[in-house]
């Protein structure tokens, strides 16, 4: 066998076929290896496709050059002390991080260690790229390999460019592309990737591994294979053996990382993002946060396709406005899609919905936050419109059944037609978060650089642009750097530990004064301040949630 062959390249492509009928038995399609060209010719098509929307929302950089949330700068600031002071912590010679993603981590600090500092926004994009233009070629080929027709493979493959939403995870340089791409790749190699069982043992365990090291709740994916891949493709012990033991190292390498760098089992962001998104709802598992989580998403599918569903509803409880009302209709097209693909029985794609749900579900039992712009689960990001326009195809024939043109003509029309509508507006939200970011964060940190100290002991709530930009140290107020402080956030004893670490100066988002519990009459009139007009804040606020409009610094006045 040759190498290609041994490592299932040949029959990567080999099993690609362009026309096959929608009645054909799920299983008829390894039987077919006709005009392999018109095959890579797709592929080639989804990578062109992928390149081409992706890139309407790099644009922006050209107008406003920098990252859309202040935490994708957390990232770089902990990146860059690993790379030079060989610690991977958010402050110089502190072993405690601010950043999730372990190997994210790693791959950020290459750029600081090994390409001596690429700009990071370009850096980023240019790794945005590999990875999103891999992951319509691994849908279409998944999909293909389920036996499933052409259209739906077509529809898996085709509809998450045109997602806006999904695009936007590329501009934020954090780890959510990643967790996609090895998600799918796992699944591809665990269940028939054409390699011999030992070979696809290793290299699915080296992948659900990277996983792991890319999200700590990716902790249960390797599970999910081992239960889902067994009843499918026997595997001896010594397969089975293969992959946990590889999936195994990396869970036990990430507990190690997270103890060393934080003192716990569990990252020291978790507890901060804790008290950030669940202080004023009774807690991570009251009912109130687990409907709150619920609404967000039925609120976010219209954000999608449309820049008009700036408003939120007066409660939780109410899903009479028409952003509630348009949402619900669209989950409702969701959960047929995925019942329609699921009912069909395909193998792959049948896992990632699994995988989704899972992970959604993970969230919803123990953080039921979706983050910045839906951050936090991106396989849903990832399978909306697909799913969606599969459900809708499954009404429409079950509708009108002897009319498969204009149910074609009416899933194509919705396709283009919400595409073309979701770039557009995501090409702006990215936009105006780019510029919100710069405007507030970065020219804070450029003042500071001119009038602060670098000595100074400063104090700050949002610490990604101002830890990168200003060349001091920053002490974290939003709880995701050092375990210590969470003590004092969750007994509303802020100021006490701004005594303790003898803090002169700190910059305070526009509610940050009222929910740290800090008071007024601390501090001196404020230094600078600086804001985004309403408008425009808007739109990225409740689309990405990626910070309050103004930040404002002060001086504590001294005793």
């Amino acid at each position: 066998m040759s190498l290609p062959e041994s490592f299932g390249i040949s029959r990567f492509t080999s099993a690609l076929p362009v026309v096959i009928s929608p009645v054909e038995p799920a299983h008829s399609y390894r039987k077919i290896n006709r005009e392999p060209l018109r095959g890579r010719t797709v592929l080639g098509g989804l990578l062109l496709l992928y390149a081409f929307t992706f890139s309407v929302l790099t644009t922006v950089l050209l107008r406003a050059h920098g990252f859309p949330l202040d935490d994708s700068y957390i990232h770089q600031t902990v990146a860059r002390n690993f790379a030079r002071y060989g610690t991977p912590g958010f402050n110089v010679g502190q072993h405690s991080s601010g950043a999730t993603s372990l190997l994210w981590t790693f791959l950020q600090a290459f750029n600081f260690r090994c390409l001596h500092a690429v700009d990071p926004v370009w850096y980023n994009i240019a790794l945005s790229y590999l990875l999103i233009c891999s992951v319509g070629i691994l849908l279409y080929v998944i999909a293909r390999r389920d036996g499933l027709p052409q259209r739906t493979c077509l529809i898996l493959a085709v509809a998450p460019a045109l997602l806006g939403n999904f695009l936007w995870l590329g501009m934020i340089a954090m780890e959510h592309v990643l967790f996609v791409v090895l998600s799918l790749l796992g699944i591809f190699l665990w269940f028939d990737s054409g390699m011999r069982a030992t070979h696809s043992a290793w290299f699915a365990g080296f992948v659900a591994a990277l996983l792991v090291l890319t999200r700590p709740e990716a902790i249960l994916y390797g599970p999910l294979l081992l239960v889902l891949g067994y009843r499918e493709r026997r595997r001896s012990r010594a397969d089975l053996a293969k992959f946990i033991g590889v999936w195994l190292s990396a869970v036990l390498l990430t507990i190690a990382a997270n103890w060393w760098t934080s003192g716990s089992f569990m990252p020291a962001t978790l507890k901060g993002r804790t008290w950030l998104y669940f202080h004023g709802s009774g807690g991570v598992h009251s009912a109130k946060s687990m409907l709150r989580f619920v609404g967000s998403w039925i609120e976010r599918l219209p954000r999608f396709f449309s820049g008009a569903f700036t408003s939120q509803p007066k409660t939780i409880h109410d899903f009479t406005t028409p952003g509630a009302v348009l949402g619900v209709a669209l989950l409702t097209l969701i959960l047929l899609g995925s019942v329609t693909l699921l009912r069909r029985g395909p193998l792959g794609i049948g896992v990632l919905l699994y995988w989704a749900a899972l992970h959604l579900l993970t969230y919803l039992a123990f953080f039921p936050a979706g983050g910045h712009g839906g951050r936090y689960q991106p396989l849903c990001l990832l399978l909306a419109f697909p799913l969606l326009l599969i459900g809708l195809d499954t009404l429409w024939a079950s509708v009108m059944p002897h009319s498969p043109d204009a149910r074609s003509a009416i899933v194509l029309s919705v396709l283009v037609i919400g595409g073309v509508s979701s770039l557009n507006t995501w090409r702006r939200v990215t936009y105006l978060g780019v510029l919100h970011i710069n405007n507030t964060h970065g020219r804070a940190a450029a003042w500071m650089n001119e009038h602060i100290p670098l000595n100074a002991r400063f104090a700050a709530f949002d610490i990604g642009r101002v830890s990168y930009d200003w060349q001091g140290q920053v002490i974290d107020l939003g709880g995701l750097v050092d375990p210590a402080y969470y003590t004092f956030l969750q007994q509303g004893r802020v100021p006490d530990y701004l005594a303790e670490k003898k803090v002169q100066y700190v910059l305070l988002p526009s509610t940050g004064m009222e929910d740290l519990g800090l008071r007024r009459q601390m501090f001196s009139r404020p230094l600078v301040s600086y804001c985004t007009p309403t408008n425009d804040w808007l739109l990225g606020f409740r689309y990405t949630i990626h910070a309050t409009p103004c930040q404002t610094l002060y001086e504590i006045k001294t005793p």
